[in-house]
This record gives structure tokens, C-alpha cells and sequence, in this order.
């Protein structure tokens, strides 16, 4: 639900992920359900709810919590559990410094409705709470021997909270095992669509392992890149390993390689966007509308 303002006295917007919900308890009242799913919206994976509901049920769980393994230099980066052999929570530590575990919190849960509103009321009423599930709520309800159990995924997921991490999150696309598959007609994933007319690509043009979208006009080359809606590349253009979003304008003999072009902006002739760090590699991520003049270099992280 988007964030609105009642109008009353104490009226704010939302504080954190639990008082987000706790200002909707209206609406989840007027369904009275006996459980309730709570999603992040910075995620991309594929999961059957359902059947981390029947294992909810089976748990005679209040609270559920979806895990995966992450890589262990990344686990500071997310909500760790320490689980005993029934997958039962026994802690829970909000981004870590130093991780004893790699089994991250993937900010999907299922709460017993009740449950749910006890500790949602409970806090909202502490003053010292920053409104929060994993710093406040699951802490308080393992303070007092809730029932929490960890549902374990084992598909494709990706925490997009990072600019390198929303750049592998696309190019992970055009991976063959992604474990996502764009084109599974058993599973569709639905988004807006512009209805433009296909895409075109001239007779000199070269597409390689990359997915262009409709209404994109390509003419140099397409190298292991993703590009959304009414993108243009130029002759002799080469735009390698890299996310093109809408409505974007690439000149004639521009080079762009590991970047993140946002919407609208507008790319000279004969420029070159690439960071030169290898090792970590770097994005370079190009601003929205943006107008880049010809001959430009660009070898800043971000511009």
C-alpha cells in the first residue's frame, strides 16, 4: 500500500517496514485473513508461496521467515539467522559486522494475523523502536519464545539495494540458467507494456548474447547487454556488458562497457563511458537525461 496521511494529530508517514503495516492494520481488518504474507519490493526472484505456507502450518509457526545462503562476504549486507536442526530461530542479527552465518533473511514473511498485530502494537508504543521487522519486531518476539522458523529457498534471488548487484540482477537475464527464464509460459512475469513497434536492427548492426527490447534501433554493436524500451545506438557504436534503460540516444562510434544508462539521456558521437578498474570492477552509472557531449570520457564510477 502507498504511504498516505490520515489527517490526524499524530499523523506521519511510514517510520520502517513495521509501521508500514501497523498504519494498514485497517485494511487487513476488513478481510480478517488468518495469516498475513509481507513482501520487500527491492527483490527479484520466483517463489510458490503457497508452498512456504503449508510449511508455516506444518511448523505451527507464528511467524515465518523465507532464508538463503549468500555469499559469506556479503552477509553483513542482510538480516542472519542462527536456526536449531527443525529450523526453529534461535537468533537473529540485523546486518552484522562480523556474520557467524550466512542464512539471510530474505524480507519475506508470514505472520499469524493475530500474532502479527500483537507485536506490531507492541511496537508502536515503544518510543525507543525504529518501526522496523528485523531490528525491532523479530528480536522482540524471539525475547519472548515466538514460535519463528526459517523457510528455506534454494531458487534465484537478488537483493537490488546496490548499483552492482541491480546491474548482475539484469544481466543475469541473458544467462541461459538464471533460474528465473523471462519466456517460462507456465510462470509469466507481467509488466508494463509500452506496445512499441519491434525492434530493428540495420544490415551492419550485431546483436550478441543480449535482450533488446521493443522499439529499440540498433545499428552498431550489442555485446552481453540488456536494453529496455526505444533505445538508440549509433553506427559503429559497441555497447558491451552493460543496462540500457528507456528512451535512451547513443551516437555513432560511442563505446560504453560495465555501465547503467538511465532513462532519457542522450549519448554523443565518439564518446567512451567504462570505468578503467578491473579488480573489483566498477559500474559506471550515467544520470537520467543526462546530455553527454561528443567526444566525452567518462571513467568515474558515477557521473
Amino acid at each position: 500500500m502507498p504511504p498516505f496521511l490520515r489527517g490526524e494529530e499524530d499523523d506521519n508517514w511510514y517510520r520502517g517496514t513495521a509501521n508500514a503495516i501497523y498504519q494498514n492494520l485497517c485494511f487487513i481488518d476488513k478481510y480478517k485473513p488468518r495469516y498475513v504474507l509481507v513482501l520487500s519490493g527491492d527483490h527479484i526472484y520466483k517463489m510458490d508461496y503457497s508452498i512456504m505456507l503449508q510449511f508455516h502450518q506444518e511448523k505451527q509457526a507464528e511467524l515465518t521467515i523465507a532464508v538463503i545462503e549468500v555469499p559469506w562476504d556479503e552477509a553483513s549486507r542482510f538480516g542472519i539467522m542462527h536456526t536449531d536442526r527443525q529450523g526453529r530461530v534461535t537468533e537473529f542479527q540485523e546486518k552484522p559486522e562480523r556474520p557467524q552465518s550466512n542464512l539471510a533473511s530474505m524480507g519475506i514473511y508470514i505472520f499469524n494475523t493475530e500474532t502479527l498485530k500483537k507485536y506490531l502494537h507492541a511496537d508502536n508504543e515503544n518510543p525507543d523502536s525504529s518501526n522496523d521487522f528485523g531490528k525491532d519486531v523479530i528480536p522482540l518476539m524471539l525475547s519472548k519464545g515466538g514460535r519463528i522458523f526459517a523457510y528455506k529457498f534454494r531458487g534465484y534471488w537478488k537483493d537490488v539495494g546496490t548499483i552492482e548487484s541491480f546491474w548482475e540482477a539484469n544481466l543475469d537475464l541473458i544467462c541461459s540458467r538464471n533460474g528465473l527464464d523471462l519466456f517460462d509460459r507456465s510462470w509469466r512475469i507481467y509488466t508494463v507494456n509500452r506496445n512499441q513497434p519491434p525492434h530493428y536492427v540495420a544490415a551492419g548492426a550485431k546483436i550478441i548474447n543480449s535482450l533488446v527490447n521493443e522499439g529499440c534501433e540498433i545499428f552498431g554493436e550489442v555485446n552481453g547487454s540488456v536494453l529496455f524500451d526505444g533505445v538508440h545506438v549509433g553506427e559503429g557504436s559497441i555497447i558491451k556488458d552493460s543496462v540500457v534503460m528507456s528512451n535512451v540516444s547513443i551516437g555513432r562510434n560511442t563505446r560504453i562497457e560495465r555501465a547503467i544508462i538511465d532513462e532519457n539521456a542522450h549519448i554523443g558521437d565518439d564518446c567512451l563511458i567504462g570505468s578503467e578498474k578491473k579488480d573489483p570492477p566498477e559500474i559506471i552509472l550515467v544520470r537520467e537525461k543526462l546530455v553527454l557531449p561528443e567526444n566525452s570520457v567518462i571513467r568515474t564510477t558515477s557521473f
